[in-house]
């Protein structure tokens, strides 16, 4: 079993001190250049995934294929770029938003129909503004699909559920956990109570950054327990450019970001090698 760290490309936006963004091929040569194994972008149209699987491979990286599909059918060019391209695997932002069960499954099921036509795994990601939205609806989702393979984006529903991890939050972490238990990869920022992205340097968000510590810990350790031996766990570094990064009043980051996506990279490696020390006992 392995871990493997990837950057996102969204996160290199507006990534150099002056606010500025890195051409493509230079965010790529840094991003190889200080040990990830690859990159999270968009992979819906050919003309845009084509240079960047073209620089990928020079440096011998991969890459977690991001869709926002509304039915079924808008999976489809996904896949078919899935399919020529390999990529490690997709990830489905569901851009759909129901309170409908039966609608909910029938969506679910019919991506499930198309993922199987590749080798490639085809995750469902947990997010705001998406099917996922709701952590209790989510749940439930869960309960009649329990098959269903997720991609856990933690800060949406610490955020959007305004879950207290900084008091007595035994009910949210089940609820986490329940998620966690079907996630298959990671995307990873820091929330708190009231925003989506804090800064992880910053010393008094400590109390956030290692409640997510603990919960990761607590995800790559399931994870080990459910996979098979040659099997791969992703986790992607995804600091967000503005909005979600917090701002000055020049509308410039308060924080390095290219800065704490290391830290957050370093973290996932440090969780990685105590829980998979652990499982070996």
């Amino acid at each position: 079993m392995n871990l493997i760290i990837l950057q996102s490309m969204w996160a290199m936006e507006n990534i150099l001190p002056n606010g500025k963004t890195l051409p493509m091929p230079d965010a790529v040569t840094r991003i190889a250049q200080h040990g990830f194994h690859g990159v999270t972008d968009h992979m819906m149209e050919a003309k845009k995934v084509a240079p960047l699987m073209t620089e990928l491979k020079a440096h011998g990286l991969t890459m977690e294929g991001q869709c926002f599909p509304a039915n079924i059918d808008e999976l489809k060019p996904t896949i078919e770029l899935a399919a020529r391209y390999k990529p490690h695997h997709i990830t489905i932002q569901p851009n759909i938003r129901t309170r409908n069960m039966k609608e909910a499954i029938q969506l679910l099921e019919g991506w499930q129909r198309l993922a199987e036509q590749i080798d490639t795994p085809v995750l469902v990601e947990t997010h705001r503004y998406r099917l996922t939205n709701d952590l209790l609806f989510t749940l439930e989702i869960l309960a009649e699909m329990p098959n269903l393979k997720l991609l856990g984006d933690l800060s949406h529903y610490v955020a959007g559920h305004e879950i207290p991890l900084d008091e007595d939050a035994s009910e949210d972490i089940k609820h986490l956990q329940i998620i966690m238990s079907h996630c298959h990869a990671y995307h990873g920022r820091v929330a708190n109570r009231e925003q989506v992205q804090i800064p992880i340097s910053f010393p008094q968000h400590k109390l956030w950054v290692d409640a997510f510590y603990d919960l990761w810990k607590w995800g790559f350790a399931n994870w080990q327990q459910r996979a098979n031996q040659g099997d791969t766990l992703s986790f992607t570094c995804e600091l967000g450019t503005r909005p979600y990064s917090i701002t000055d009043q020049h509308n410039q980051d308060i924080t390095d970001r290219w800065n704490e996506s290391l830290i957050l990279k370093k973290m996932a490696e440090d969780i990685w090698q105590e829980t998979y020390s652990l499982s070996k006992i």
